[in-house]
């Protein structure tokens, strides 16, 4: 199975510049846990609800403040074409539950999350490794 047949198509993307508390309006109003961070056209990190969280709330870190204070710079992704077995491999392997989709062009077309993978995944015990790998 494909990673296009179970993902999110369409993104939710937030600019560097966007402060902590617009984006997490947009967590909020979207009903979405994660976003692509762009500078411009070109991503340049991903901030989940817990990075907010964690690196800015418990921090004290004032919300108007840039949201690059609170994302991580590493983006994982996978293609769309590629099997869902490469997308749980790579969440597993970077301790992951989201990967950004892109087409052939590399051109972000959606997200996946691990909940995406599971609902087509029987194996139990696949199911097991997987998050077990990932929230180690």
């Amino acid at each position: 199975m494909q990673v296009s047949e179970v993902m999110h198509k369409g993104i939710n993307t937030v600019q560097i510049s966007d402060s902590i508390r617009k984006v997490a309006s947009l967590m909020k109003r979207e009903d979405i846990g994660a976003a692509p961070v762009f500078k411009n056209e070109r991503p340049v990190g991903f901030v989940t609800d817990r990075d907010i969280v964690i690196s800015s709330i418990a921090e004290g870190r004032n919300l108007d403040d840039s949201i690059s204070h609170a994302m991580r710079h590493q983006i994982f992704s996978v293609h769309e074409k590629d099997e869902i077995s490469i997308a749980s491999k790579i969440m597993r392997e970077n301790q992951v539950s989201r990967l950004l989709v892109l087409d052939d062009g590399e051109t972000p077309v959606g997200m996946v999350s691990i909940q995406d993978i599971f609902q087509h995944i029987n194996d139990l015990e696949l199911k097991t490794k997987i998050i077990t790998d990932i929230k180690r």
